[in-house]
């Protein structure tokens, strides 16, 4: 990966508005927002369609508490993640699968600096 290019950033949440905000936010920090899925199951079917350097997951799904089982999913296939999730309790237990956590409600300052983290996991990949 190119050292300061823009990431392409998915994300995986069943909250709309929620979604929207961290379009804009990650498109502000000049990475580019490839796309959002609400479940678990609906990633695993469409992901030969999507590409991505790294996603960001909630916890907590439309198809339930999936979001742990697609962190270690998207990493098995080689795509980073980081917990976006008002529960950093649960996100802890899985600290193994994940490069961090973002707790809600998102602040831009927190959200920028957690982005570095896919980004230095990526450069190290190199």
């Amino acid at each position: 990966m190119i050292e300061n290019a823009p990431l392409r950033i998915f994300y995986l949440e069943d909250n709309p508005l929620i979604v929207f905000h961290v379009e804009a936010i990650i498109e502000d920090l000049g990475h580019i927002f490839v796309g959002s899925l609400s479940g678990f199951a609906e990633l695993k079917s469409s992901f030969s369609e999507l590409v991505m350097d790294c996603a960001l997951v909630d916890i907590d799904l439309a198809d339930g508490r999936t979001g742990p089982d697609a962190a270690e999913w998207l990493i098995n296939k080689g795509i980073p993640s980081i917990f976006v999730t008002g529960q950093a309790q649960v996100a802890a237990e899985y600290r193994r699968i994940s490069l961090g956590t973002i707790v809600k409600p998102i602040v831009d300052k927190d959200m920028a600096e957690k982005l570095e983290l896919f980004r230095r996991f990526l450069n190290s990949e190199d």
